[in-house]
């Protein structure tokens, strides 16, 4: 397997994923200025962190425009081999550190440009060589085949098969080009079901030599489709970008606009082997992002309610959840008890993001704690109510009643306040009505 893993292949696939991949990393940050997330970094009091790296909070406000910059000018660097070695590393970086800075901006697609940043700063796309060991690119296209195959793993659910929550999320978007389709009756199962194929076979064709052209017809038709309904995103242009790269690898020198960037080939000898901890290294590397997504089976319930196992599994639009949160901070000495404006502390959109996710809801009330116990100089006890709908479910209440959150500890584990949801089987509702 090492054998062909070191066989050699013309480095122009490599230079155009360096070029398209770089581009869209910096759009991807320019959108977010259009659409908002720039101001969910510097507006709220509170900021939410994943576990073990809650310490990293997001700098001043002028010290996030400056990191904003840079990422973005690094991605443009990276594309255009500017100081290669020095702005793949910045660039890979500037995205960690936004997605480890909050974790109410969590989504699949900057999880994947964080793996495929990290890539870049080691894999050699700023040489002039014309040939390069294939494992550079099957690595490169191991990520879209994680993404894609889990993503429809996890769709095989009852919820997903009902066409549900997509006839929540097409509803929203009636007011769209493509509203009338989107409100058909039929339209939540043809996505759901369309989604969930494209999601399976979509790799398989890809690897199969007679049936690439169909997949990449079927990549542009359902990245298109995408395009239109999440305008600004970048991972359906990202996802097409990994489709082409299926294709010989040469193909990008038929380009002109290409070509100008491409190494000189040659017809030299290629001399490669991989050392015993790079290929121990990579063994280790696939071996976990194998493994991650299925961790969701180690919790008991149902892992779109608990969120249990969720992150990091690439679970893509399984599940909406509506409702409501409450916090009540009860000053211990006084008997004191303060119904919370959570305003005050978070943006809306990050309290639309809170709720129905216990791990989010449990940091908001370690952070009321700490807030008020320095403010009053006396220990307090907090409680949140929160009434979830989860994919047009009748609202449930998901937190046990009493429980002083202030209490409760951050894990790994299971949370044990989280109440079961009631097992209700749910039909297409929205197009119904």
């Amino acid at each position: 397997m090492w054998t062909y893993l070191s066989k050699p292949i013309d480095a122009a696939i490599l230079i155009y994923f360096r070029i398209g991949a770089g581009i869209l990393m910096a759009q991807e940050l320019i959108n977010g200025l259009f659409i908002g997330k720039f101001h969910e970094y510097t507006a709220p009091k509170f900021h939410f962190g994943y576990m073990f790296f809650d310490w990293i909070a997001p700098w001043s406000y002028w010290g996030m425009v400056l990191h904003y910059s840079l990422t973005i000018f690094s991605g443009f660097a990276v594309a255009f081999n500017f100081h290669y070695r020095i702005f793949s590393k910045l660039l890979f970086l500037g995205y960690v550190l936004l997605f480890l800075m909050a974790q109410t901006e969590y989504i699949n697609h900057n999880y994947l440009y964080c793996l495929v940043s990290f890539w870049m700063m080691f894999l050699p796309l700023d040489q002039n060589q014309s040939k390069q060991p294939s494992w550079m690119l099957y690595l490169l296209l191991f990520h879209m085949g994680l993404a894609y195959f889990f993503g429809g793993i996890a769709k095989l659910n009852s919820d997903w098969l009902n066409g549900t929550p997509m006839d929540l999320f097409l509803s929203h978007r009636k007011d769209y080009p493509l509203g009338r389709i989107y409100t058909a009756s039929w339209a939540p199962y043809l996505f759901s079901y369309g989604g969930l194929a494209f999601d399976l076979l979509i790799v398989p064709m890809m690897l199969w030599k007679r049936t690439r052209i169909i997949g990449l017809v079927s990549s542009i038709i359902f990245h298109t489709s995408n395009v239109m309904m999440f305008g600004l995103a970048t991972f359906p242009w990202f996802s097409m970008l990994l489709t082409t790269m299926f294709f010989d690898p040469s193909w990008p020198r038929k380009i002109p606009v290409l070509n100008k960037f491409m190494p000189g080939e040659t017809n030299g000898e290629f001399n490669y082997s991989l050392k015993p901890f790079i290929k121990y290294a990579l063994g280790f590397y696939v071996l976990i992002h194998l493994a991650l997504p299925f961790r969701h089976h180690l919790y008991p319930g149902i892992t779109s309610w608990t969120e249990e196992g969720h992150m990091f599994a690439w679970r893509m639009m399984l599940r909406s959840k509506s409702g409501n949160l409450h916090y009540y901070v009860k000053n211990l000495s006084t008997g004191q008890v303060l119904p919370i404006n959570h305003l005050e502390f978070i943006t809306p959109r990050q309290y639309q993001d809170i709720i129905g996710k216990p791990d989010l809801v449990l940091q908001m009330a370690h952070k009321l704690r700490d807030h008020y116990q320095e403010k009053w100089q006396s220990k307090v006890a907090v409680y949140a109510t929160s009434r979830v709908s989860l994919n047009g479910r009748p609202p449930q209440e998901m937190i046990s009643s009493g429980t002083d959150l202030s209490l409760e500890n951050r894990t790994l584990g299971t949370y044990n306040w989280v109440l079961p949801l009631n097992q209700i089987v749910i039909t297409n509702k929205i197009h119904k009505n």
